[in-house]
């Protein structure tokens, strides 16, 4: 199995260099923490189908060499910043926050694949929260501080790659996932107004097209026509993350 590749699902490539992207804005990096940042996410990028590949399958010399080579390649920039500091568990840790949110994360998919299996609706949904860690690293590996803006923005990003896989899933004829989960786990993403009133600007699309699916009634099968349902996600997404970088960029 090849250990560099392009993902084969450009939505989470895409995704990884988009989330880094945003954080490294909304770190206001300089040029050498952009370079950096942009670097350590196309590592992530490169290795994010065979690190996934060898979870999936339980491999652990795989998921211990990926685990190896993305921990290095976060951990190292932020030694170069921050010095030895960056090992302390002090709240001012760029890394506290990041490292403790990627815990959780792998904590619930891991329980859920295991007793639900790979195939269930919300393992799928939960795998897609993943893509966007880098933007919590990008304070980190661009020498800034963490700050909450980052947080929000990954929040909103990759709760809503999480809804929209969910979304899918209530499309595919052979699926049958109720419609009303994804509007329901929707919701408690309407608490970030209580942070920046002006982000339910980034809300309004993803929430009237989970609206407008409880009356649709159409499923697609073919393989093209899930393709095509994909990129319309995707598009969405990319809607949200535009509207999200600019509010808290702005505001």
């Amino acid at each position: 199995m090849r250990v560099f590749k392009v993902p084969r699902e450009p939505g989470a490539g895409g995704t990884i260099i988009l989330a880094m992207i945003g954080g490294l804005i909304l770190s206001h990096a300089d040029w050498k923490g952009w370079l950096i940042g942009i670097s350590v996410a196309l590592i992530t990028f490169f290795t994010f189908d065979y690190a996934f590949d060898s979870y999936r399958s339980w491999r652990m010399g795989g998921m211990a060499f990926a685990l190896g080579l993305n921990g290095l390649a976060y951990l190292l920039p932020a030694l170069y910043w921050f010095g030895k500091g960056i090992l302390e568990p002090s709240t001012d840790n760029p890394l506290l926050i990041p490292l403790g949110v990627i815990g959780v994360l792998f904590a619930l998919h891991f329980t859920f694949s295991r007793k639900k299996g790979w195939k269930n609706p919300v393992t799928y949904a939960l795998g897609n929260l993943l893509p966007a860690v880098p933007a919590l690293f990008a304070p980190a590996v661009s020498g800034r501080p963490f700050n909450y803006d980052v947080l929000v923005f990954w929040f909103l990003l990759a709760y809503y790659e999480a809804i929209g896989a969910a979304y899918v899933e209530t499309k595919l004829a052979f699926r049958k996932f109720p419609k009303k989960y994804p509007l329901i786990a929707w919701l408690p993403a309407f608490l970030v107004v209580l942070y920046n009133p002006y982000l339910v600007l980034a809300l309004i699309e993803p929430t009237v097209r989970l609206v407008r699916n409880l009356r649709d009634s159409t499923y697609v099968a073919k393989i093209d026509d899930i393709k095509r349902l994909g990129w319309s996600v995707f598009g969405s997404v990319m809607l949200l993350y535009t509207i999200t970088l600019a509010v808290l960029y702005l505001t």
